[in-house]
Order: structure tokens, then C-alpha cells, then sequence
């Protein structure tokens, strides 16, 4: 059996199991899966991940979150995993120590962060990625100028589209401390047709999506998962 090396953010690993639906690597019969995937993590994350352990592997599947992203490195009483636009939220709900925290994480991005470097520095992992491992499927997680594919956060929109959700209803349930419970932001009937589609660029046929299921439940079903 082929061991297979999975690298990303929360489309490549789940973080929430409340609704008990299947993941696409979980569909990935055939395979014997290591999953690195950190939800929320940053691509810095992931790529020195996959420097010190592709080579393990036989096959890899990568996949390319957003930018301006970071992993906290310190010790911290929040996520380790943080983007400027959680901390603001969690600002307005939070006390104590994690107040302060996520000041500091709001303040970094508003002081500090570089978004042209940070891009450059997306653009250049991403190359090295392909040209350590050419064999490597890298996949969009988002929106992008390096790939011509449909990113899953496509498949998230779809859903979410049929579902009602709003930028507005989606600000409110975090206020609430709930976030999404689908397995990879996606209903197991989607996660299946991804892992249709890894299987076939495994193989060497570079398929694309095929046709997306709609959600069938309700947005107080699919948004239950307590947030961090």
C-alpha cells in the first residue's frame, strides 16, 4: 500500500467532529495517510512541515491556504493559529489574558505585517513545493494567481450559498462562539467528490471537480462547533 503525506489547513484536516460526517481523506482507500493538515495554520506552517517529512512519503498532497496567516511561537492561553480578522472578533468577547493576546495578534498586523512580503513569501514556497517535489499535488485551498483550479473554498461558497449564510449571519454565530462543524467546511457528500478528484491526480489524470451536492440540513445544524 502507497503511504501518503497530506499538508495543509483545515481543508486538509478537520477540526470539528460534532456532526460526525466523513472527510475526503477518509474516502481515500488505497492508502496509507499521515495528515499534517492544522486547521487555521499558515503556509509557513505546512511548508516546513513538508521540508522535514515529504521525503518519507511516496506520494503528497498539498494544499495552499490563504495569506496573512500566522502560528503564534510563544506560549499562549489562544489558538495558535491566528489572522487579523478572528482577533478582532475575539477581541470584542474576550477578558483577562486572552484579551490581552489577542490585542497583541491585532496590533502585530496592524503595525507590524507585511502583506506584499507576505505574498512574495506564498508565491516562493509554493515553487519550491513543486520543484522539491514534482510529483506533489498542490491545490488551492483559495482564491489565488498561481493556479488556474477551482479552489475549495469554491465548494464551502456553493454550500454556504444554498444555506443562507451571510457575511453578517457568519459574524454573529462567532459572537456567539459557534463556528462550522462540516468535516473540511464541506458536507461528506462534497468531501467525496474531493477525494474523487485527489484520487485521479494521484493516478496521474488531472481531473477537476465534478458536480457539487447541495446541503440538505439547515445553518444551525451545520454551524454548532464551539470555537476556540
Amino acid at each position: 500500500m502507497k503511504t501518503l503525506a497530506i499538508f495543509g489547513d483545515s481543508y486538509a484536516r478537520k477540526d470539528a467532529d460534532d456532526i460526525h460526517e466523513k472527510s475526503w481523506h477518509e474516502f481515500m482507500d488505497g492508502y496509507h495517510i499521515t495528515n499534517f493538515g492544522d486547521p487555521g495554520s499558515c503556509l509557513w506552517y505546512s511548508y516546513d512541515l513538508f521540508l522535514q517529512n515529504h521525503s518519507k512519503f511516496d506520494q503528497v498532497i498539498f494544499l495552499v491556504t490563504s495569506t496573512n496567516r500566522i502560528t503564534l511561537t510563544g506560549p499562549t492561553v489562544i489558538y495558535r493559529n491566528q489572522n487579523y480578522k478572528t482577533a478582532k472578533i475575539k477581541i470584542e468577547s474576550s477578558t483577562g489574558k486572552e484579551l490581552e493576546q489577542y490585542k497583541i495578534v491585532r496590533d502585530y498586523y496592524e503595525l507590524i505585517h507585511d502583506v506584499k512580503k507576505d505574498a512574495a513569501m506564498h508565491q516562493l514556497m509554493i515553487s519550491d513545493i513543486k520543484q522539491v517535489r514534482p510529483d506533489a499535488v498542490v491545490y488551492p485551498c483559495f482564491d489565488n494567481t498561481w493556479s488556474l483550479e477551482s479552489p475549495l473554498y469554491n465548494i464551502t461558497k456553493f454550500e454556504d450559498q444554498h444555506l443562507g449564510m451571510t457575511t453578517e449571519i457568519r459574524r454573529e454565530l462567532y459572537r456567539k462562539g459557534l463556528r462550522d462543524s462540516r468535516a473540511c467546511h464541506m458536507i461528506e457528500e462534497n468531501n467525496k467528490v474531493v477525494s474523487e478528484m485527489f484520487l485521479s491526480k494521484l493516478s496521474g489524470v488531472d481531473r477537476s471537480l465534478g458536480q457539487l451536492i447541495s446541503p440538505t440540513k439547515d445553518v444551525n445544524y451545520y454551524y454548532q462547533s464551539a470555537w476556540h
